[in-house]
């Protein structure tokens, strides 16, 4: 486990100090995740987040002698400064990097746990989740996202001890419950206590359902929790309601308990009254506008394709083909272990986090659904050591080199960031003025030559647009007129799409097809990987990072082209 950790930890550690160093000179450093520094400018009463990573790296980065500049606290653009600086950003990467590392020990040691007679398990699971190009991207960034995970999962592990051992008492896990929550807010932890649910509760709660039929009750549920979280079901005439009817059918009424009955008369009613709470509407529907145009509400109907499919690239890309084939060996595994069920329902909350993310959820970047991939792992290294021909050379070849190619090919990206290769074209070009996308991030020589577009701009006669001589555009951002994880594949409806506006949409759409009137392509600095896994989504969603993508340069012509 030792040499498991350090193979994890070398590639994160790593790519936490060097990703976006040395761009424009030795000592220059470009910001690549606007997303860092979030729990830092919470902590400084610069941003609405989670404050508890934010603390920590600000105190460890102030042991090292990057203190807080008088003034900081409570004003938004110092705040920002210093989170986004190098000095705290590099600890903020490094404690990422570190807990991301830690969390495939505990990954592995929850695997000896879960399968005691198959202690390969354990570090096969540790191995993947060392090797994940998905969790070492996102350990490698100075974000919540990997330390939430390890909390997680340190909470999960202490439960499981607690339920193994008598040394370690289960009243004491809460302590472990609290960073596990509010690193992120993953209230989806609670639902590890299910663990401890006397076996009598649960008889009596299931009396007269199936196994099928309870499965059937769990998708009926994620239906109901859909539908009346769906801003477009919200939107139906007051008809709609009939919709949720179909709910009683999977109850079997005649073999229940009487009281029992009483309760699932009034879920869709509990349900509803749920989704009129604002703060269960604002994490379960959204809002229909927001700043940058439409807001995550506007998905709709949409949402039903989306999220289901998100949840397959992240365990596709993730995991990679090989263990990702694997899972469902694995999970008819746990079932069969009648031995260890209360050690496996530990991890009910991950199930339950994975349907709400594939029904509910209305934000669905891919780092949020980063606490599915060491349990999924877990499963699929149960599931492949099912297999006869596990212990095969060629077998354990092919089942780890792939996860390490797949590593290789999506970390890269980082390391080979076409916006480096964008510098050559400012040497060559010289531009003197030009317009942007957010996230180009041009070289400090040309910043001030550089202004935000605003689609506005290239509308009529364009005469805005054409006050400058190119146009740059990343990936990053106009992705929101393209198929991507917040829009899913279905994106012929412009007023469905993400974070911007049917007319914004309309005008990327023109540009990057080489059909607007007054634009006209210039050079194209591309995310060009190897692996199936990332070609395929790459073919059909673009790139799969999230500030990692293709920058297009469009020349600005003073007479329309024909």
């Amino acid at each position: 486990m030792l040499a498991i950790f350090i193979i994890a930890l070398v590639p994160r550690w790593y790519s936490s100090q060097t990703v976006g160093w040395g761009w424009d000179g030795p000592d220059s450093f470009t910001l690549i995740n606007y997303d860092e520094g979030g729990s830092c400018r919470a902590a400084l009463v610069g941003f609405d987040y989670s404050t508890f990573i934010g603390q920590q790296t600000i105190a460890v980065a102030s042991a090292l002698g990057a203190g807080v500049p008088e003034g900081t606290v409570g004003d938004y653009n110092a705040a920002r400064s210093y989170c986004y600086d190098p000095a705290h950003l590099n600890v903020a990467r490094g404690y990422s990097a570190v807990l991301g590392a830690a969390t495939v020990v505990l990954v592995g040691v929850m695997g000896f746990l879960l399968a005691p007679a198959l202690p390969a398990v354990g570090f096969t699971a540790a191995a993947l989740l060392a090797v994940s190009g998905f969790h070492i991207s996102e350990s490698q960034s100075g974000t919540v996202d990997a330390p939430s995970v390890f909390f997680i999962y340190l909470f999960f592990l202490a439960v499981l001890l607690a339920l193994r051992s008598r040394r370690l008492a289960l009243w004491s896990t809460p302590l472990l419950l609290v960073p596990a929550v509010w690193t992120k807010y993953w209230l989806f932890a609670f639902f590890a206590y299910a663990c401890v649910v006397p076996q009598a509760a649960w008889h009596y709660v299931s009396q007269g359902f199936s196994a099928r039929r309870l499965v059937l009750l769990v998708l009926a549920l994620c239906i109901l929790f859909g539908l009346l979280t769906n801003a477009a079901f919200q939107a139906l005439p007051s008809w709609r309601f009939a919709l949720l009817l179909p709910f009683y059918a999977v109850i079997p009424w005649q073999a229940i308990k009487r009281p029992m009955m009483l309760l699932w008369v009034m879920v869709p009613v509990f349900a509803w009254a749920l989704t009129q709470v604002d703060l269960f509407a604002a994490y379960t529907t959204g809002v229909m506008e927001e700043r940058f145009g439409t807001g995550y509400a506007a998905i709709g109907w949409n949402k039903w394709l989306r999220n289901p499919m998100n949840v397959g690239w992240v365990l596709l890309v993730g995991m990679g083909i090989p263990a990702l084939l694997c899972l469902p060996a694995g999970v008819r595994a746990m079932m069969a272990d009648r031995a260890h069920v209360r050690s496996w329902l530990v991890l009910l909350p991950v199930l339950v986090f994975a349907l709400f993310m594939a029904f509910l959820a209305p934000v669905t970047y891919y780092r949020h659904y980063l606490a599915l991939l060491p349990a999924a792992l877990l499963l699929a290294s149960l599931g492949y050591w099912q297999y006869r021909f596990a212990a095969k050379p060629f077998a354990l070849a092919v089942f780890f080199l792939w996860p390490v190619a797949l590593s290789v090919d999506l970390v890269g990206d980082y390391h080979q960031d076409p916006r480096q290769t964008l510098r050559h074209w400012y040497q060559e070009a010289q531009p003197q003025r030009v317009y942007m996308s957010f996230y180009v991030a041009p070289p400090p020589a040309y910043a001030q030559s550089h202004a935000l577009l605003q689609p506005e701009y290239a509308q009529g006669d364009a005469a805005q647009l054409r006050q400058a001589q190119y146009l740059v555009l990343s990936e990053n951002w106009y992705d929101t007129a393209f198929p991507s994880e917040l829009n899913g594949p279905y994106t012929s409806k412009l007023e469905r799409l993400i974070k911007t506006k049917p007319e914004y949409a309309r005008f990327y759409q023109q540009a990057l097809a080489g059909e607007h009137p007054y634009l006209e392509p210039a050079r194209r600095y591309t995310v060009s990987n190897f692996m199936p896994e990332l070609m395929l989504h790459k073919a059909l969603y673009g790139t799969f990072q999230m500030f990692v993508g293709d920058i297009v340069v469009l020349r600005i012509t003073q007479v329309p082209r024909s």
